[in-house]
């Protein structure tokens, strides 16, 4: 999904968090103006971040270290990625929360008022990295090597593509697609469920798995493409 970083400045002296209400004008401001209340589930997903961000902020946690810790977790999973047993299954459980770390690491630098130039560009190459991690789990449960790779190039172009729109000036580049950090996520963590719960067909399984990924990354792409293209063709030169 679209960065819940600004590029503020980082603050230099602790100040007041950010109440729920500021938060959420906040996202909104970063996400091309989307309204939280538009979406039950975006209004309930926020309000989850939220209850779950501002402990930590309270703690004095930063955000940086949420972001690396997400990316550690994505990598732990890749080793419980293993065909045959049913350690994928407490790997699907690390892919989850490092899902779930991705949008709180956000939530933090929001509420915490600590959003920088330097957050935005590690949330960013984090989640590249957690996107390419999520491959090789499926990678080690045996899904084909083509598959993963044009999963992996699809879902890089798709983030090149939108971060291009947004230096081009194209406007309103935050609409969503299928195929958006969630879909990546509950993807590889489906996958390595039914793997690890069927440790006989893991590789049956993961076939499957990033088959379907790879449609949804296409279908994605394609989406992000033809909605771009309409945007751009409304962009004054």
């Amino acid at each position: 999904m679209v960065s819940q970083r600004s590029v503020s400045s980082q603050r230099d002296s602790p100040v007041r968090p950010a109440t729920r209400d500021e938060y959420l004008a906040t996202w909104s401001t970063l996400h091309n103006g989307i309204d939280p209340s538009s979406s039950v589930l975006v209004r309930w997903w926020l309000r989850v971040v939220y209850t779950l961000s501002a402990p930590l902020v309270r703690a004095s946690v930063s955000a940086h270290v949420v972001t690396c810790t997400a990316v550690v977790m994505a990598g732990a999973a890749v080793a419980l990625s293993r065909p045959g047993t049913s350690a994928p299954l407490l790997a699907a459980v690390l892919i989850a929360l490092s899902g779930l770390l991705d949008s709180i690491d956000g939530g933090v630098a929001m509420i915490g008022r600590s959003q920088s130039q330097w957050g935005y560009l590690l949330d960013t190459v984090a989640d590249r990295c957690s996107d390419l991690l999520l491959l090789a789990s499926g990678l080690a449960l045996g899904a084909p090597m083509p598959l993963v790779v044009a999963v992996g190039v699809t879902t890089l172009l798709h983030e090149m593509a939108r971060a291009r729109a947004v230096g081009a000036g194209i406007p309103d580049v935050g609409f969503l697609t299928v195929w958006e950090r969630p879909s990546r996520v509950i993807a590889a963590a489906v996958t390595a469920t039914v793997a690890g719960a069927a440790p006989a067909s893991a590789g049956t399984s993961a076939t499957i798995g990033i088959s379907v990924t790879c449609t949804l990354a296409v279908l994605g792409f394609t989406q992000l493409m033809f909605g771009l293209h309409r945007r751009a063709d409304r962009t004054p030169r």
